[in-house]
């Protein structure tokens, strides 16, 4: 209210004044009232370096004093208010005519990051629809790698979309590659996402279900050569040393050694739901014949990996393999 308030004592003409109101009020339908502040400080992020949500309003104030000014504003808003909206929705109708961008928008909404948001407003604007769809795809690959799986500090990916925004617009980043390059600093390397990916916890709880099962689909596709969608596939999620494990698996696996191994990547693997059912909580040699039964191949390789126990041992082990896996599929096309 208080930048409404503003804009609006610039404007003295009533004709103007009606028109900035139809205005203010389509861009806040667009990009959703709740949003606004988050999308003008984005905007603004493809100027300034660092802009703290508690200063928009004055930066606002000492760019805008004329009537020129505020429709000057109106028209940037408006030219990146139905690109924001279409970022956080996959069946936006920005995405009929470019389907290779639906994935990475579905996957930087599961993610739950927008902190790369001012590059893709570059982006969008500089780059053919082809290399916009690369760049979401390499914007997915790194909120993953350091983000979901290195769970770094997300303060350093502002500073570094505002730096690949900047150099977009001003056309010293011409080509995806480029847009890479300058990237680098948070584009977290195999190694070190490796040894992250090999330790990595995800309860299936609630909305980290959904995330538990994205990962373990992709991996499910790389291996097996056959899509399997997170959103779509009928899988359910297996705990190989189960959630709820009686006392015939003490031996293999402690309660101590449970407590953190359950939710472990390492421990979970897709099947079909009736396996799973029928399965339960058994002990691990009588889980063997369903594993061997699968349609998923993660599932199918179990049996080979380990036909006779599961220990703690045998889930660092698969962890650290899933891991080598996910550095392949989760990564730049120019690394």
């Amino acid at each position: 209210d208080l930048l409404k308030n503003y804009l609006f004592s610039r404007v003295n003409a009533p004709t103007e004044k009606k028109m900035l109101e139809r205005r203010w009020q389509s861009l806040l339908e667009t990009v959703r009232a709740e949003h606004f502040p988050e999308f003008l400080r984005y905007h603004l992020l493809c100027e300034y370096p660092k802009i703290r949500k508690q200063r928009l309003f004055k930066i606002v104030r000492d760019r805008v004093s004329t009537v020129q000014d505020v429709f000057g504003l109106m028209d940037a808003l408006e030219a990146r208010a139905e690109l924001f909206s279409a970022l956080s929705d996959p069946h936006h109708g920005y995405w009929q005519e470019n389907p290779d961008a639906k994935l990475p928008i579905r996957e930087l909404k599961l993610f739950k990051s927008r902190q790369l948001t001012p590059m893709l407003f570059a982006a969008w604007e500089k780059l053919s629809p082809a290399d916009f769809s690369r760049i979401l795809r390499l914007a997915s690959v790194v909120i993953f790698r350091y983000t979901v799986v290195s769970t770094l500090n997300t303060n350093a990916l502002e500073p570094v979309s505002h730096a690949t925004a900047k150099a977009l617009l001003t056309g010293d980043a011409r080509t995806p590659a480029a847009v890479f390059e300058r990237l680098k600093p948070v584009y977290v390397d195999n190694g070190r996402f490796e040894k992250a990916f090999a330790t990595l916890s995800i309860t299936t709880q609630g909305q980290k279900k959904t995330l538990a099962k994205y990962i373990l689909s992709k991996l499910e596709t790389d291996a097996s050569g056959r899509a399997c969608d997170y959103e779509t596939d009928p899988a359910t999620i297996e705990h190989i040393f189960p959630e709820n494990a009686p006392a015939e698996w003490d031996d293999a696996v402690s309660p101590e050694e449970g407590r953190d191994a359950v939710y472990r990547l390492g421990n979970l693997v897709l099947l079909e739901s009736a396996i799973n059912r029928d399965i339960g909580n058994r002990p691990y040699p009588q889980k063997v014949g369903g594993y061997q039964k699968s349609q998923y191949a993660t599932a199918r390789v179990l049996a080979e990996m380990a036909p006779n126990e599961w220990t703690l041992p045998l889930i660092n082990r698969r962890q650290e393999e899933m891991a080598k896996r996910a550095a392949h599929v989760w990564r730049a096309d120019f690394s």
